[in-house]
């Protein structure tokens, strides 16, 4: 019984992480594709809170999470 709890557990928190996943995708070919600056810059701020919210779940569920866009994006500017 507690095993099929946390069996069904572990399957809401993966279905959870591949919405995050595709809200994420969405919303960063959104902002991608609007005129206004301003409001392309919110929707990708939406779509790095939504990897953060990914990355947490994948780290609790035991997977590693992929290596962070706000990381990605220093060290673009670095360069």
């Amino acid at each position: 019984m507690e095993q099929e709890e946390r069996d069904e557990e572990k399957r809401a928190l993966e279905a959870l992480l591949g919405l995050e996943d595709l809200a994420e995708k969405k919303i960063k070919i959104f902002s991608r594709l609007l005129m206004d600056t301003g409001i392309a810059k919110q929707m990708e701020e939406l779509s790095l809170r939504h990897e953060k919210r990914k990355e947490s779940l994948a780290v609790f569920l035991g997977q590693k999470p992929k290596k962070k866009a706000v990381e990605q994006k220093s060290e673009e500017n670095k360069q």
